[in-house]
């Protein structure tokens, strides 16, 4: 949800894909629906959850049952246990599938002011279109990180809310 990455990029996730001092992570052509490279900005939300995850000691894959041996595979279960969770909590829970949450963010790009329509599409991990592809090789890194440093933001308000009976006072200059 951080992230954008699609459920196999990130169950395949490995330590050795971290850059833990620049904040990236760099997912290899190989397991990227283009073929190509791509450079994931992880804002300070996702570098939490990444912290948060017991570094395994056998083996490089972030999300694991096998101390890191190999990667997470089976999402049926955990799937069904979100699924009775939400209903639980949700009187009207309508079915979804894992990618729902990806279209999720994209869709909430367009609504962070100031990300251009390439730049959601490049976050998500979709290649530049028509020329742009050949001509075009800046990384956008800058924008991909305010882009979904911004879409964290949204999702903090979202999951903790303001009071509405809060004012916030300025300091003292």
């Amino acid at each position: 949800m951080l992230t954008g990455a699609r459920r196999s990029e990130v169950a395949d996730a490995r330590w050795s894909e971290i850059d833990l001092k620049k904040k990236l992570w760099s997912i290899p052509p190989e397991r990227m629906k283009a073929n190509a490279a791509h450079i994931v900005p992880l804002s300070d939300a996702a570098m939490a959850v990444l912290m948060s995850l017991p570094h395994l000691q056998r083996g490089d894959y972030l999300f694991s049952t096998t101390l890191g041996v190999k990667p997470v595979n089976s999402f049926d279960k955990a799937k069904k246990r979100l699924d009775a969770a939400m209903m639980q909590l949700l009187d009207d829970f309508p079915d979804f599938v894992v990618h729902d949450l990806r279209r999720t963010v994209r869709t909430g790009l367009s609504a962070i002011p100031n990300v251009s329509d390439l730049v959601r599409e490049l976050v998500i991990g979709h290649t530049k279109p028509g020329l742009h592809k050949v001509y075009d090789q800046y990384a956008y890194l800058d924008e991909k990180r305010f882009a979904l440093d911004s879409w964290a933001a949204r999702l903090r308000g979202i999951v903790s809310p303001k009071a509405d009976n809060v004012v916030e006072l300025r300091t003292a200059q």
